[in-house]
Parts: structure tokens; C-alpha cells; sequence
């Protein structure tokens, strides 16, 4: 995750970059700014999520002791998770997300991501060495495609019972996470891309090691986090309103 997280970073960056040289010119780039705007709950939302979940894990490592003001560990952790209250929380992050990044933007920038994340899926050939991995990105990105139609579908319904629209915010998390997966994912795999190039062409014996790092990375996201998706799309569509319909007197 940190090394897909810093890659999600660096890719909102560069379409921020193409909608400053836009405005530079006296222009502007539609479609970067799009991209920009759906990028951005991401960026926050489960670049929150994921690093306080990691930080969670390295504390595990040091035991009890690692609560202890011994090892700065525990001052990382109490100062991340600030980062999944402000500018929102995550479930705020999340209808945002569904509602204003995509519903209003009628899925234009998620259309343009997934068609950049199917030409990453494609790129292969006789003796790819990221062939399954490829292959699991593709899983990946039709399970979040069913979750994004699936959402949509609730969102349309709702214009003629109210209640359908429940559904859709009982998954905006979860869509969220989902799609940051996805995104992680393809990510990593293009660094492996790269990567497996860069190894083939003979890279040098102080970057081979660095290399191999990206292409583990990539394989282990793709093989441990991917494959979850699926169950993501299942669980959706089991929502229901009985939690909604309960009596406070429940809790």
C-alpha cells in the first residue's frame, strides 16, 4: 500500500499539472480537471484508510512496546488518524465520491481511468511475466464496474422510491475503498512494467533489487487485495433496508 499510495499521489499530481499548464495558456483541459476532481476523495479517503490500517500492522510488529513512547510509532498513529476526520470523513469522502465525482459528472472521468486501466490489462504478449496479474487487474476492474452499476442502478430506482437511494449510501464507502484498490493495483502494475523492462535491458546491479521490489509489489497486490473485490460486488448485492428499518430501541 505505501508504495501504491505514493503512485496515486504522484498520478493526481500529474493531472493537476496538465490543468495548471491548461490555465497557463488561457485554456482549460476539461477532461484533466474531471479526473482531478474524481481523484482527489480517493487521495484522501483511502490514503487515510490504508495508512492508519498500516500503521495499525507496524505497531503490531513492536508488540505492547510499540505503544510505548519508546519507538515514535506511536506518535505516527495518533497523528494519521486526524487524516480520516478533516476535510471530511471517510464516509463523507464516499458520497461525495458517488454522488458528485460521479453521478454529476455522469461517470465521464471513471469511464476515461478504466479505459486507461483496460490498456494496461491488454498489454500483453508471449512471455509476459505479469500475464495472471493482468489478468486479475481485469477481474478487478469489471467487479467495480458491476459495484459502479450497481450503485447507479439503486440512484435511478430512487426517482421513483426514495427508499432505493438508502442502498446507494450504504456502499459509497465501500465503492470508495474499492475503486482506491483498483487504482493501487493498476498502478503498481505499471511500475512493474517498467520494471521487468528495465531488467531485461540489464539493469544495473545496484537497481536490480530495487526492480524486483516493484514487480513483488505488484504481484502480491495483485494476488492478496485484487481478489477481493469480488466479494466487495457480492456484499453489495445483498443490501438491503432491514438496518434502516429498525427501531432505535434495537440499539
Amino acid at each position: 500500500y505505501a508504495e501504491g499510495m505514493r503512485a496515486l499521489v504522484l498520478y493526481t499530481a500529474m493531472w493537476q499539472d496538465k490543468v495548471a499548464q491548461a490555465r497557463l495558456t488561457g485554456g482549460e483541459d476539461d477532461m484533466a480537471e474531471r479526473i482531478n476532481d474524481l481523484l482527489l476523495p480517493i487521495v484522501k479517503g483511502v490514503g487515510s484508510e490504508r495508512s492508519y490500517e498500516m500503521l495499525a500492522q507496524s505497531l503490531q510488529t513492536l508488540g505492547g512496546s510499540g505503544f510505548l513512547q519508546d519507538y515514535p510509532i506511536e506518535q505516527y498513529i495518533r497523528d494519521a488518524k486526524i487524516d480520516t476526520l478533516y476535510e471530511g470523513t471517510t464516509a463523507i469522502q464516499g458520497l461525495d465520491f458517488f454522488f458528485r465525482k460521479m453521478v454529476r459528472d455522469q461517470f465521464q472521468a471513471i469511464t476515461k481511468v478504466a479505459a486507461e486501466i483496460t490498456e494496461t490489462v491488454k498489454n500483453t504478449s508471449d512471455g509476459d511475466q505479469l500475464a495472471a496479474e493482468r489478468e486479475l487487474l481485469g477481474k478487478a476492474l469489471e467487479d467495480v464496474q458491476g459495484l459502479i452499476g450497481q450503485l447507479g442502478g439503486w440512484a435511478m430506482a430512487s426517482q421513483q422510491d426514495i427508499q432505493e437511494i438508502y442502498k446507494v449510501g450504504l456502499n459509497t464507502t465501500r465503492l470508495l475503498m474499492a475503486v482506491g484498490d483498483l487504482i493501487i493495483g493498476w498502478l503498481l502494475l505499471r511500475q512493474a512494467e517498467v520494471a521487468t523492462a528495465a531488467l531485461e535491458a540489464g539493469a544495473s546491479a545496484k537497481d536490480v533489487e530495487f526492480y524486483n521490489g516493484k514487480v513483488a509489489a505488484a504481484k502480491w497486490f495483485a494476488q492478496n487485495r485484487l481478489p477481493l473485490l469480488s466479494g466487495e460486488l457480492l456484499a453489495a448485492a445483498t443490501t438491503n433496508l432491514e438496518i434502516m428499518e429498525l427501531s432505535e430501541d434495537a440499539f
